[in-house]
């Protein structure tokens, strides 16, 4: 065979490289548990100076966006690995 191949391995055998444990960098939970957590910490902080309202809104979707933004890194280092 070629230098650095087992022996015992078939010439017909796929040569996928391994999954890797760390393809995720978070994972869905984390993700979420992340965008709650800026949520929360944005509306205590800028609840009492702006108001409630845009306060609740604005951490929403920072949340959200910060979720987003932890699912392209995601997938980006996946497609990378590939």
């Amino acid at each position: 065979m070629g230098v650095g191949e087992p022996e015992d391995k078939p010439p017909d055998a796929p040569r996928t490289p391994p999954a890797h444990a760390g393809d995720n960098l978070l994972g869905v939970r984390n993700r979420v548990i992340v965008g709650l957590v800026f949520a929360a910490l944005y509306i205590v902080t800028f609840g009492p100076r702006t108001g409630w309202v845009p306060a609740v809104i604005s951490g929403v979707l920072g949340g959200i966006v910060l979720f987003l933004l932890l699912k392209e890194v995601d997938a980006r280092r996946k497609r990378k690995r590939r």
